[in-house]
């Protein structure tokens, strides 16, 4: 195996996983858009407003929807193939654990050590 054989095979593996989660992140924020806006289901959107009243940024909102998104995904994926919608609006109820806790449970710099 040469020098360069070495140096471009992990380089262009770390392309095609870069590239594959871009387009991930793409779909999955494209899914999420199309919920907010369609109101389908109904809890994502209300979840959305739930978490930024309780302190997330809109990012961090959408990041959170986008884990429970991104979960039921790879449960499609690797299950029946069908959406389980119950179980997603369940776990939007549930948000923002088990992600992350509560704004109002995290840590501030008073309750920080020195």
């Amino acid at each position: 195996m040469t020098e360069k054989n070495k140096t471009k095979g992990p380089q262009k593996k770390g392309d095609e996983y870069n590239e594959i989660q871009e387009r991930l992140a793409a779909a999955i924020q494209a899914v999420l858009d199309q919920q907010l806006a369609t109101q389908d289901p109904p809890e994502a959107l209300e979840t959305y407003e739930r978490l930024q009243e309780e302190g997330f940024s809109e990012k961090e909102a959408m990041g959170l929807l986008g884990h429970v998104v991104s979960r039921e995904v790879a449960e499609l994926v690797s299950g029946t193939g069908v959406l389980n919608l119950a179980r997603y609006i369940d776990s939007l109820s549930k948000l923002p654990l088990p992600f992350t806790e509560p704004k109002g449970l995290q840590p501030t710099e008073e309750d920080l050590p020195l």
